[in-house]
């Protein structure tokens, strides 16, 4: 990509993620947190929608309804209410509109959020299945890994252990708030941090 098309498209992505942001804050401000779990399911719904419509890129998209400041957990912030939220067809919802966004040709890194990654022991057998998989879907491995963390996890089936904890824990910012401390972006590459 040259460099005069490597900016008009970085100027794109800085307008439409105005626009987006812009969505984003007028849905926030008519959201009602005291709404009946049904109702509060609806206006999630509805905010995605609105949202969907503007998306520049998926992982916005993300950010703005499942992330850590998101609608669907500014509207079921305890875990007995996010587990109930994820059995409605409300989150089936917003996981088609999750897909679809992510099925565009869209660049997979998002300018305005910084990658990260994970290292996870698992056994051989189980690399292995997960290779054949993704080779049987024609998707990449990390493609098919992303997908499969973005589903509902039934509670019953992460085991138990009385052993000590090992391995690396969620950072700081997790710790005492459970949200990750969030800040502006500028697709431009203006900001350090994009």
């Amino acid at each position: 990509m040259t460099a005069k098309k490597s900016s008009e498209a970085g100027e794109k992505l800085a307008a439409e993620m105005k626009i987006f942001e812009q969505v984003a804050l007028e849905m926030s401000a008519r959201r009602n947190p005291d709404a009946s779990h049904d109702e509060r399911c609806s206006q999630i719904v509805r905010e995605a929608s609105e949202l969907f419509g503007v998306a520049p890129t998926w992982t916005a998209f993300y950010r703005a309804t499942l992330g850590v400041d998101g609608c669907i957990r500014q509207l079921f912030p305890t875990a007995d209410e996010m587990c109930a939220y994820e059995c409605s067809d409300a989150h089936e919802k917003v996981l088609e509109m999750l897909t679809v966004l992510r099925s565009r040709d869209v660049p997979e890194c998002d300018p305005c959020e910084q990658q990260r990654m994970i290292t996870v022991r698992i056994p051989k057998s189980l690399h292995d299945s997960i290779c054949l998989e993704a080779n049987d879907l024609k998707v990449s491995v990390n493609k098919l890994c992303v997908t499969r963390m973005l589903q509902r996890v039934d509670r019953q089936l992460i085991p138990t252990s009385s052993q000590k904890r090992r391995g690396r824990r969620p950072g700081a910012e997790y710790a005492k708030t459970g949200s990750a401390q969030t800040q502006s972006c500028d697709p431009m590459g203006e900001s350090p941090d994009c």
